[in-house]
């Protein structure tokens, strides 16, 4: 499914997970279920659909309904998705959605503005990226950097220097976070070193 040169967020499109509607009782295995499903944002909602599933044991389907505004004007969809499920190891089943569009088994189905049905995001090209993925190289490794910060509880380092080890944290795992975060110093070290270079070249 092209995209004609349009490149959706992730974070953009409206997420429906398998798992979380089985954890809310939405979809139950062995029963017909119907209801709304809602998302919100600051407590909130923003967009919502209707929904009415049919589950066996091991299969079933999932039917949505919902308006869409391709063109300045609404118009109603209904979506269905097939449900199916494997069997775990040591017992119960792990369920899937299948994308209307490649019927590509996932946990994860996306519905962006400009496409009517809910797919899976490897059905878009070109293919959606995650909003970090449009960040410069430099932006990137100090958002990674302050991330293992925020992992494992650092609140008094800078990306000057190492992250602090925090009270009770085995220094074995300690070590780790530290490891990585010195490697991504040195990444941005030796990216910066190139840009430099660059504008040398050309400025």
């Amino acid at each position: 499914m092209s995209g004609s040169g349009w490149r959706p967020h992730i974070e953009s499109g409206r997420c429906l997970c398998v798992n979380a509607l089985l954890r809310h009782g939405s979809i139950r295995p062995g029963f017909t279920t119907s209801g709304s499903w809602c998302w919100t944002q600051n407590g909130e909602t923003v967009a919502a659909v209707g929904y009415n599933a049919r589950l066996g044991l091991d299969s079933g389907e999932l039917r949505l309904s919902y308006t869409w505004r391709p063109d300045g004007e609404l118009s109603d969809v209904v979506c269905t998705i097939r449900l199916s499920s494997l069997p775990l190891q040591f017992g119960g089943r792990r369920w899937y959605m299948h994308c209307p569009y490649t019927d590509r088994r996932v946990l994860k189905l996306y519905k962006f503005g400009s496409i009517e049905k809910f797919c899976a995001r490897t059905a878009i090209r070109p293919l959606p990226t995650y909003a970090s993925q449009r960040v410069s190289g430099s932006d990137r490794i100090n958002a990674q950097r302050w991330a293992i910060r925020r992992k494992i509880g650092d609140d008094l380092s800078d990306l000057f220097g190492e992250p602090y080890k925090p009270k009770r944290m085995h220094w074995r795992t300690f070590q780790r976070y530290a490891d990585r975060d010195a490697e991504l110093a040195e990444r941005e070290g030796g990216y910066l070193q190139r840009l430099l270079a660059r504008w040398q070249r050309y400025g």
